[in-house]
């Protein structure tokens, strides 16, 4: 998996995880001839992730984890993000399999460490990539294709004051091929187990020399299509697994919550309403359809909440809660990429990298639902004899629940077009100083439309008879053009014309413009080498723009969702220097040492002005061991979408955490501060919200202070054999973020006092709850762990068989959040997503043309929340799991070759516990997105051929 550099005969030491460490940055730039005072011949200079600064070799004091091209075929790859979060420095964020039900589907997104996708900065070829998320810094890395890379290089810890904001936790720096001569051309086949989630992937690339040598062209066009995975279609995942009262909890040895499948009541075939307790349906004729047999529970005890009571999910009446989520999103991608260099002038090189990515994705969710929270009136008009006895009886109207499915799955199409040109210039000075100058353009375009949209005026109207509007409080009826809908019966077309409304589209824009300097080389001669420098500037505008639907800019659908135009854009200017200060040579204990700093000034129109640093040390006591640690401060300022969003509003409920049912289940503060609110014993469980959300202009910049601390050993009694060990500590300060609106009520309510950042974001209103969504600087998010890597390579004696070990692990230490400097720190180390240990290790044999590859995967155990005692649950944790992967790559002749490779070969499942059973969610990403595989057995087929 991880490329490593042999540089063994220059010294043992090099021939290591060193590569682990450091490796090239900007192969599309050619080494250099530099005479050194000490060896007097000619060594290969050369760039590497982490500095600015050439040198003559391959280490830094910043560890780095590499893919090789050779890696990303093996693995049989489409989508490089994939690959990526396989990396146990990974949090799994946006990608086809996360993307469902978190907006702009079918984007893969990397966020290192877990600090969130915008504090990691991708880079391609060392320079800033146009982002694909408008209003935001977050690149689509499956828009850069698989057939053009090089290297991918991956930098931990901050590195803000060499690359510049949104470095904080980390960077993603692709480098592509420079001189690719001949024509490649690929394709592959990818399927699940089940045969669904089909891809298929071809590409063509193309290089060559002109101009008699001294430039080199090649361009690359691909295109690849993915099929969606149904939820509905893994029964490990919906299954509607739960935990629930033990009614048996009294007994000897028994605990006090168990797992069950339950699924809500509202989640039936066919829409329905209770009597006497018990679910009915209404047939064609009028009858009475029983949703339950006789002996089947209602569990839950609530009369007014159908949303509140379950049933066994083995119903064949009900739906399990997945039953419109999907596991993984369709997409379509064409991709486009032209690079050039020549050389135009006597040591002047020209370069120029111009790319077009055209995306189609889309998201679907479930049709309009009724949850069973409001009567239906007590004079319903379609109403049945039987039903009309049972409001009598009561003296209210029905609660009525069910989906809708003739509405269509509500969701969004996507459509993504993006474009960037790079122009660059390099040379040396007479001097041997290397100077660079680059000017970069992009643009994304996003065309978002939403499907199976419908009225919330139509809709109150049609059922209830009448709508309030939620600005002016206008009461309006069903008047003659209305429709009154019959919600126990399919709806007539003429109800679903009424009721929705046509498909209506939302459009985005960013752009970015970059313009940047540097001069690099070597000031003068120390006694143990050259003190080595970099230098330079950089000037970013970027400019974001959105426009609402109208249906959108009205507030006329769903939820009433309402939002406005946003337009904001801001610029930078950077200032950068780098020095690189050798002290002692081949002295006693001491090989080599070396000190490293950086500084970095950025000056915001909308932050101020702000500043990255980075201190690190190298010492290498003996050829076989070098002793490295590196201090820096990272820092981000708020992109557009976090100052400008303008404010959007929806409505939805939120949980009445005081009632009776709730008022017990939270923390030690819970009753004492729903008592100061007066509600002792409130009658409704749920709470009317709207939700407000926007931009924050009072935003400052985050700040992260980290520290790397570790040590690589090559022993020179073990050939090609070298072990790496990282401490890293990151502590974010200020960080920028949105209280999720679902949290908002309770984290207020669990509070040390009702004086706490989080109740101020409500406003009680008459009737209703008002929740106050804006972006924040949250207090804390301090997080820290150890890496481990070892690599290993050997042949068997006289056989021609070449064997490697490749591994990298990760223990994280501590995963602490606060939102609010005055309330309790809150530890989620361990919990979904954040298992205290992951790793991943590849065995590889090589026999001539034959090459076999084992990967396995580990993933510690996790719990759904911290706050439970082990001692009163059935299942407490998910424990440890393995992923086995399997890849054959058969070599025909030096033109062509076939590649198989089998992710989760075993086709093992998602544990059976509550939240890790759809994919080991975290509360950050929320369903579906977490660690584990939820579409089983997946195979790749790939062919390439070279002529």
């Amino acid at each position: 998996m991880h490329q490593v550099r042999d540089n063994h005969n220059a010294a043992p030491f090099r021939y290591s995880l060193l590569a682990l460490s450091v490796l090239g940055l900007v192969p599309a730039v050619q080494a250099q001839a530099q005479q050194t005072s000490e060896q007097n011949m000619e060594m290969e200079v050369i760039d590497i992730t982490g500095s600015r600064i050439r040198r003559t070799d391959i280490e830094t004091h910043t560890p780095v984890v590499s893919f090789s091209a050779d890696d990303i075929v093996k693995t049989g790859t489409i989508n490089i993000g994939e690959l990526l979060n396989e990396l146990p420095s990974m949090v799994p964020a946006g990608g086809t399999e996360t993307s469902n039900a978190n907006g702009y589907a079918g984007l893969s997104r990397q966020d290192l460490r877990g600090l969130g996708s915008t504090r990691t900065l991708v880079l391609v070829n060392g320079r800033r990539h146009v982002p694909s998320v408008p209003g935001t810094s977050e690149v689509d890395v499956s828009s850069i294709p698989t057939a053009l890379i090089e290297r991918i290089d991956v930098l931990t810890g901050g590195a803000s004051s060499i690359y510049g904001a949104d470095a904080v936790s980390g960077v993603v720096n692709i480098i592509l091929k420079k001189n690719f001569t001949g024509t490649e051309i690929s394709a592959s086949y990818n399927s699940t187990g089940e045969f669904d989630g089909k891809r298929w992937y071809a590409t063509m690339t193309h290089g060559q020399p002109f101009a008699d040598g001294n430039g080199h062209i090649n361009y690359h066009l691909s295109y690849q299509t993915s099929d969606e995975v149904e939820a509905r279609t893994r029964g490990y995942v919906a299954n509607d697994l739960t935990f629930i009262d033990n009614p048996n909890a009294d007994a000897p040895g028994q605990v006090k919550r168990i797992t069950a499948h339950r699924s809500p009541l509202y989640a039936s075939s066919q829409r329905l309403f209770l009597l006497d307790g018990r679910p009915f349906g209404v047939n064609p004729d009028g009858s009475l359809k029983p949703m339950l047999a006789d002996g089947q529970e209602v569990y839950g005890t609530s009369t007014t909440q159908l949303a509140a009571l379950t049933v066994d999910s083995s119903n064949d009446n009900f739906y399990t809660r997945y039953q419109w989520g999907r596991l993984a999103v369709p997409e379509d991608k064409l991709n486009a990429n032209l690079n050039l260099n020549r050389e135009i002038a006597d040591g002047v090189d020209f370069s120029a990298e111009l790319k077009y990515v055209k995306t189609k994705s889309e998201s679907r969710t479930e049709p309009l639902a009724e949850y069973g929270v409001t009567p239906l009136p007590a004079d319903y008009a379609f109403y049945t004899d039987a039903q009309r006895q049972e409001v009598t009886r009561t003296g209210q109207g029905l609660l009525f629940g069910g989906y809708f499915p003739e509405m269509g799955r509500q969701g969004s199409d996507y459509d993504y077009g993006l474009y960037q040109a790079v122009l660059a210039l390099e040379g040396l000075t007479d001097d041997n100083y290397r100077w660079q100058l680059s000017a970069q353009h992009g643009q994304t375009k996003v065309k978002t439309t939403s499907i199976n949209d419908y009225s919330q005026e139509n809709w109150e109207k049609a059922v209830w008879g009448g709508y309030q509007d939620p600005e002016t409080s206008e009461w309006r009826t069903c008047d003659a053009n209305c429709v009154p809908v019959n919600v126990f019966q399919p709806l007539s077309q003429d109800a679903i014309d009424y009721l929705k409304i046509a498909p209506h589209q939302s459009s985005a824009k960013l752009t970015q413009s970059v313009f940047a300097a540097s001069l690099d080389g070597e000031l003068f001669e120390l006694p143990a080498g050259f003190m080595g420098f970099a230098i330079g500037a950089e000037h970013r505008r970027e400019k974001s723009d959105s426009t609402p639907s109208d249906v959108q800019l009205a507030g006329l659908g769903a939820f009433n969702f309402k939002a406005k135009p946003l337009s904001g854009d801001y610029h930078v200017s950077e200032a950068f220097a780098e020095l690189r200060a050798p002290l002692l040579s081949d002295v006693l204990l001491a090989k080599s040492l070396e000190l490293n700093g950086a500084w970095r000034t950025a000056r915001y129109s909308t932050a101020g002005t702000n500043h990255s640093w980075t201190v690190g040390l190298d010492w290498m006591p003996t050829d076989e061991l070098k002793i490295r640690a590196s201090r820096a401060k990272a820092a981000r300022a708020p992109n557009i979408n976090e100052i400008y969003q303008s404010e959007s509003q929806r409505w939805n409920y939120v949980y009445e955490v005081c009632y009776s049912s709730y008022r017990k289940n939270g923390s030690e503060y819970r009753e004492a501060n729903c008592d100061a609110r007066g509600l002792n014993d409130p009658a409704n469980y749920y709470n009317n919200a709207l939700i407000i959300t926007s931009g924050n202009e009072e935003l400052k910049a985050e700040r992260a202070y980290t520290f790397t601390g570790g040590l690589v050993y090559a022993p020179e009694y073990i050939d090609n054999l070298s072990l790496t060990v990282d401490y890293w500590d990151i502590n974010l300060v200020d960080k920028i973020g949105t209280l999720d609106w679902s949290q908002i009520y309770p984290n207020c309510m669990d509070s040390a006092s009702l004086d706490n950042i989080f109740c101020d974001l409500i406003e009680y209103q008459d009737g209703y709850t008002q929740l106050n969504v804006s972006y924040l600087n949250l207090a804390m998010h301090e997080t820290r762990g150890v890496d481990y890597a070892l690599d290993y390579r050997f042949s068997l004696p006289d056989s021609g068989v070449n064997l490697s070990l490749r591994s990298n692990w990760s223990r994280m230490l501590q995963r602490d959040l606060q939102s609010d400097p005055n309330a309790e720190i809150e530890q989620t180390l361990g919990e979904m997503a954040f298992p205290k240990w992951r790793g991943r290790t590849t065995f590889t044999a090589q026999a001539e043309d034959v090459t076999l590859t084992l990967t396995g995967h580990y993933i510690g155990s996790q719990v759904p929340d911290l706050s439970r005692d082990p001692a009163d649950y059935s299942v407490y944790a998910t424990g440890r799991l393995w992923y086995l992967d399997f890849g054959l790559n058969y070599q025909f002749n030096n033109q062509t070759s076939v590649n198989l490779y089998v992710s989760n070969l075993s086709g093992r499942e998602t544990p059976q516990i509550p939240g890790a059973n759809t994919g080991g969610a975290s509360w950050e990403m929320g369903y579906t997105a977490g660690l584990y595989s939820t579409l089983g057995r997946y195979y790749s087929l790939s062919v390439n051929h070279r002529f």
